[in-house]
């Protein structure tokens, strides 16, 4: 095939690709599918649950493809790889936390979000704990949101920028033009079937390099060079189980220390709660949980299976070490040029995966961050008719994206992008699954534990993460080498590194695994908050945080005699009543109890 036919097939494919989600999302969103609203939609706000939630009837299977392509980013689909090849695969024993950690998102978050009929998980806490320790978690979410999405954007304009010699300025202006337009537009109806279609791209985008990665082992003559694939010593990529707290890179970090992380990336990320609350009952959403969580093991195991394969290609000739790459996160669209471009479609297929997973990333962003912005800021203190609330839910969209994209064209002139990602989600992540929890479960904390306790915990976690990420000792990389490359593989720009024990001692704290401190802040920010409250009269408001706390749990204390029956009068009260009144009773109350004072458009 001539080169200008071959390069015409990328384009082709890349475009279709991209233009059918977008297409699909718009159609969905703003076709004959909008359904009419329902009779909760009607009382609690139509416009509200037609935006946020797709008027509360979206169906299981495009929601769970909505929550796998919200949790895999296009740095995810690019760096996971890559980090799977340089440092091993033990983040799969991640796993376990996920399947241990689905009965409770299924049976103890969904039905409390589903009773309450919350939209935003920051208008939950506001409920539980007031109005200043809301709107102090939505402050942090906006600022880790908003770097999220723009690094992803970067990363998938730097993708499509490398591939097709295109301006990384151009790539960044339409990639975040494109998911702001939809989401602003389609709300999240558009958002969850633009989704559903890009989720399927990012589970046959690995799949597709896995299967042309191994049909290119069998066929090509280079591979007779390689050591067999038996060779490779699966120990230091899998299995090493050694207890170092210090390590993110072995099976009791990945399995037990990534608890808390997963149980804020599965039931407490607003773009999460936000897909569960939009499905048409419980019994759907439950199912979403399952089966959104099975795909995102599923998109994990396929990942690693596609670094496997480049330990067997690469492991004897690093392109690290020889120089053709800089970084280790080049390691992908390095191996696509140099095996599979004489396959026609495989760059447009990998560049379609990576914009999808950017698209989702961008859309879910902005969609959570408009709810979070108009439920827990505006609405709050200004009550507006359905023509004003879609006027300002547009406009806040509109204005989140173009943030998101700015920062995303500043993101080349901020060298630590990246790492400031990487401290905010680490520091922010732990304390907010301890204040979860404490609303959640323990109806005796009160907002001067809760805020005093996440306060403490997000500043100790700020702190050391940003010293490791600083001063902290490096992660040991796998073992590669040099030698089976061909002659003349060497770039001229080579060097080969110069391997060193650390000199310095590293003050302990640095030292920790991100993974462990996520842990061990979350644990301590229940600890400390339960203290406090209960130093500050935390008891005495028990009944009335009663029916904000999971059933779940109430009947645990119940049965453990921590709550009596004049703890649950409220409660049962409230249970004889609909379901949609309850909720919005609760909300209409806390409102009142906090003192909005509110304006009317």
């Amino acid at each position: 095939m001539a080169p200008g036919s071959h390069q015409d097939v990328e384009y082709a494919v890349f475009g279709v690709f991209v233009a059918a989600s977008l297409f699909t999302g718009l159609y969905f969103a703003l076709g004959k599918c909008r359904s009419k609203p329902s009779a909760r939609s009607v009382r609690s706000g139509s416009m509200a649950d037609e935006e946020f939630l797709g008027g509360r009837s979206l169906g299981m299977l495009p929601l769970a493809l909505s929550v796998l392509a919200s949790m895999v980013t296009a740095t995810g689909l690019l760096g996971f790889t890559s980090h799977f090849y340089a440092y091993g695969m033990h983040l799969l024993w991640g796993s376990i936390p996920v399947i241990v950690l689905l009965p409770f998102i299924a049976y103890v978050v969904i039905p409390l979000v589903r009773r309450l009929g919350v939209t935003s998980v920051y208008q939950y806490i506001r409920m539980r704990f007031g109005n200043q320790v809301g709107i102090a978690a939505c402050v942090v979410y906006f600022l880790l949101n908003e770097i999220q999405g723009a690094v992803s954007i970067f990363a998938a304009a730097v993708a499509i920028s490398t591939f097709f010699h295109m301006p990384l300025l151009y790539c960044s202006l339409a990639i975040g033009a494109a998911g702001t337009l939809y989401t602003a537009l389609g709300g999240m109806r558009g958002v969850v079937w633009t989704d559903s279609v890009q989720g399927i791209l990012i589970l046959i985008c690995p799949l597709t390099i896995l299967g042309t990665v191994v049909y290119d082992s069998w066929h090509n003559e280079t591979s007779s060079r390689l050591r067999p694939f038996s060779d490779i010593d699966m120990k230091p990529y899998f299995l090493q189980f050694d207890l170092d707290f210090t390590k993110d890179e072995n099976v009791w970090s990945c399995a037990v220390g990534l608890l808390a992380g997963h149980a804020y990336r599965m039931g407490m990320d607003q773009m999460v709660v936000q897909r569960y609350a939009s499905a048409k009952t419980l019994r759907e959403a439950q199912r979403t949980a399952f089966l959104g969580s099975a795909l995102l093991v599923i998109s994990t195991a396929l990942l690693s299976g596609v670094a496997m394969a480049l330990v067997y290609w690469y492991r004897d000739c690093d392109p690290i070490l020889s120089g053709a790459i800089k970084n280790i996160e080049q390691i992908i669209p390095y191996y696509i040029n140099q095996r599979l471009s004489a396959f026609p479609g495989m760059t447009g297929i990998f560049l379609a995966g990576v914009v999808s997973a950017t698209l989702s990333t961008v859309s879910s962003a902005i969609n959570s961050l408009a709810a979070s912005t108009f439920l827990d800021i505006i609405s709050p203190f200004i009550v507006m008719n359905d023509r004003c609330s879609s006027i300002t839910i547009k406009s806040i969209a509109f204005v989140f994206g173009a943030l998101m994209t700015g920062l995303a064209i500043a993101v080349p002139y901020i060298s630590s992008a990246v790492r400031l990602i990487m401290v905010v989600h680490s520091s922010t992540s732990g304390p907010f699954i301890g204040l979860f929890i404490l609303a959640l479960a323990f109806p005796w904390a009160n907002g001067k534990g809760a805020s005093v306790a996440t306060a403490l915990t997000l500043a100790f976690q700020a702190w050391a993460m940003t010293g490791r990420l600083l001063h902290g000792p490096r992660p040991v990389k796998m073992p590669s080498s040099l030698d089976r490359c061909p002659r003349g593989h060497f770039s001229a720009n080579a060097t080969l590194p110069i391997l060193s024990e650390q000199e310095a001692t590293t003050f302990f704290v640095y030292e920790l695994s991100s993974f462990w401190s996520g842990l061990f802040s979350a644990l301590a920010t229940i600890i400390i908050g339960l203290v406090i409250s209960w130093l500050t009269g935390g008891a005495r408001n028990v009944k009335r945080h009663v029916p904000l706390t999971s059933d779940a749990f109430v009947r645990i204390w119940r049965k453990v005699y921590m709550l009596d029956d004049a703890d649950l009068e409220d409660q049962e009260l409230q249970r004889s009543k609909e379901n949609p009144v309850h909720a919005f009773t609760i909300e209409r109350a806390t409102d009142d109890q906090l003192g909005f004072s509110r304006t009317k458009l």
